[in-house]
């Protein structure tokens, strides 16, 4: 009985379960997703979830059918794999350096509706020529930089930037977007968090009328993130946001307040193997199961036990791993053989290290959905 063999597994109890798996309560996500569906519409603007944090097809098809226009990916092997699952509307937030993600672009174009974000000049030429020599135009959106400090233009280059792009032939300036990523740096402080949100949502929908301003049209104004979702699309003039964490939630955003721990759909089953140093005892999911992503508590952790949903006991920090080994302290009662949930920092980084995650509810598994677009 392996992850390879789904029909083996689904409809038995989660403690049948190999381990370590990725769990996903269903209910809790469909909550979520029907959540954050609800908060883009009280802002009126229009959801395109980044898919990064699920790459699933299934979820993604939740996604749309509660209300999202289409999907955000990263990487070109998640467009591919977006583009074989039938999405549609595909917004790829990366820049399209390389021939191999200007062949991707070419042929997403092809099956879908393509969005392409960059923020340089020396970007888009490549991807401009090549959309000419085969008869096709391509939209394309300008990051700006709002300060995270990562891609992006500055917002006092952006008109400059963006008259260039305008003038390329085979490709259509669409909009101007952001990711507002630095509002999970503010920490556990709300009134900072929507401040700091605002303040970036602000900045780009200045840009945006300073770009409209000398004739340039533009229909999108994006923002995207979990932590400045209540915030960064509530400023006048943005038109869509691009939330990911949310879907499954994970410790980074409970641990700074965004995320309820009652609404982390995933989590990570493993078993304890060793007892023999008391404090820590071993358990199964190391760092192939959990990731190394940083935590936001400071400490180091890689992982939060996740009290028994029955019992509401349960406790512990997974402080540290080996490939396949967790140090678990703070639960020193266990034994071998018990089962534990724990919650990953960051879900989007644990996801890509699994080829499936397991969809529960009521203690059953109820399917299994790969990961798509690994590489």
């Amino acid at each position: 009985m392996t992850l390879t063999e789904p029909s083996a597994l689904i409809g038995r109890p989660i403690p049948d379960l190999p381990t370590p798996a990725v769990l996903i309560d269903l209910p809790t996500l469909r909550r979520n997703i029907d959540q954050m569906a609800g908060v883009a519409r009280g802002f009126d603007v229009a959801l395109r979830p980044h898919w990064k944090t699920s790459k699933s097809a299934e979820v993604a098809r939740l996604q749309l059918e509660a209300g999202a226009v289409g999907l955000t990916a990263a990487t070109a092997a998640e467009v591919d794999a977006l583009v074989a699952a039938g999405i549609e509307d595909i917004f790829w937030a990366y820049p399209p350096v390389g021939p191999h993600r200007i062949e991707t672009a070419l042929r997403a174009a092809r099956s879908a509706r393509l969005i392409i974000g960059l923020d340089d000049l020396a970007a888009a030429q490549p991807l401009a020529a090549a959309a000419t020599a085969e008869g096709v135009e391509i939209e394309v959106r300008l990051e700006v930089d709002t300060g995270l400090g990562r891609t992006g233009v500055a917002p006092e280059q952006a008109l400059t930037t963006a008259r260039d792009l305008a003038a390329l032939p085979g490709i259509v300036l669409e909009g101007v977007f952001t990711h507002e990523g630095h509002v999970q740096g503010v920490g556990a402080d709300p009134e900072r968090r929507v401040e700091v949100g605002t303040a970036a949502g602000e900045m780009l929908t200045q840009v945006a009328a300073q770009l409209r301003a000398d004739g340039l049209e533009l229909p999108s104004v994006s923002v995207g993130s979990t932590a400045g979702a209540r915030s960064a699309p509530g400023v006048a003039g943005v038109t869509e946001a691009r939330p990911g964490t949310y879907v499954y939630g994970d410790e980074n955003q409970v641990a700074i307040g965004t995320v309820d721990p009652a609404d982390t759909a995933m989590t990570v089953l493993s078993r304890v193997i060793s007892t023999q140093r008391g404090d820590p005892v071993l358990i199964d999911a190391g760092l192939k199961a959990m990731s190394s992503d940083a935590s936001m508590h400071g400490d180091g952790r890689i992982g939060t036990v996740v009290p028994d949903p029955g019992s509401g006991e349960g406790s512990g920090v997974l402080v540290s791993g080996n490939e396949e080994h967790g140090y678990l302290r703070g639960s020193s009662s266990l034994q071998v053989g018990d089962l534990l949930r724990l919650r990953p920092n960051h879900a989007c980084g644990l996801t890509n290290m699994h080829s499936h995650v397991v969809a529960v509810e009521d203690g059953v598994v109820v399917d299994i959905w790969p990961v798509l677009g690994r590489h």
